[in-house]
């Protein structure tokens, strides 16, 4: 079932239409990693306290769907969709905003491909007898605000960390054997697959700064000085910058139903399309 699951998330992004760039000829994103994680792993206990208690657990979210007491235990789908290397190029080069690609690519995952892979990988699944709901697509699904910043529901990073995918960056951005250069998503199902393994030894082991106390590339990146050695990530100042008012006059000049986003932090970076971290454990390997 676990392949199956792969070769259909695999498909469903490689050979959407609309995953295309005529600028750059070529997709916008590359072929997604996959994992699976246990629906009532701890750590989505956890969240409420690390995230605030807003955030749903796998059970909440699935009970929401199918009402209390359908839970019997699941299993959370995540995936990373890497950008393709045109992308990364054409986002490299800026400095100040994010290129028009990006800004495309931006809209084109966030209202359309990212939903009709959900959508459709369910309705595959319910073909098998499944159940599953998509919490990104939940009525539920809010963004709120936080004493760090904005937060939301359901977070796709931290689904995509209990899975094993990777771990946090200095910025906050997700750092998984593609890189950071990508876009998760999740799902939630009724069918109890075996786990795939965290094999980071711990939240942040991926980045380079944390690592080493080094690098710090993604702060110079930053066009509004959003990242810092001694305060890490200001959520604030990164979002109005990136989906601001601003950010939305600038998607509209480019004839894109805004915002225009940014993410410049996650290119021309050593964690840009890699996970840094095995360069460490290979210099250190007797």
């Amino acid at each position: 079932m676990k392949e199956l699951i792969r070769e259909a998330v695999q498909r469903l992004i490689v050979e959407n239409k609309g995953n295309w760039s005529d600028s750059l000829s070529e997709r916008y994103f590359d072929e997604p990693l996959v994992n699976f994680a246990s629906g009532d792993d701890p750590l989505f206990e956890d969240f409420k306290q690390i995230i605030g208690p807003w955030h749903r657990t796998p059970r909440e979210a699935f009970e929401a769907a199918y009402g209390e007491g359908s839970w019997r235990g699941g299993t959370v789908i995540s995936w990373v969709m890497p950008w393709s290397k045109g992308l990364r190029d054409s986002n490299r080069i800026c400095k100040e905003r994010p290129s028009l690609e990006w800004t495309q690519a931006y809209f084109l995952s966030s209202k359309m491909l990212q939903k009709q892979v959900r959508t459709s990988l369910l309705a595959e699944l319910a073909e098998y007898g499944h159940r599953g709901v998509a919490p990104a697509d939940a009525d539920w699904f809010s963004i709120v605000d936080s004493p760090s910043g904005k937060s939301s529901t359901w977070s796709e990073r931290h689904a995509g960390y209990v899975a094993g995918l990777g771990t946090f960056g200095l910025n906050d951005a997700f750092i998984s054997e593609k890189g950071m250069a990508v876009v998760l998503n999740s799902v939630v199902i009724d069918a109890v697959l075996p786990s795939d393994s965290r094999a980071a030894a711990s939240h942040q082991a991926n980045c380079l700064f944390y690592a080493t106390g080094g690098c710090g590339a993604c702060i110079a990146r930053c066009p509004v000085n959003a990242i810092s050695r001694s305060t890490g990530h200001d959520k604030n100042i990164c979002m109005m910058f990136g989906y601001g008012p601003e950010s939305n006059q600038l998607a509209a000049e480019r004839g894109v139903q805004g915002p225009a986003g940014c993410a410049l932090c996650q290119v021309g970076v050593p964690c840009e399309s890699r996970n840094p971290s095995h360069s460490l454990k290979q210099h250190t390997t007797p």
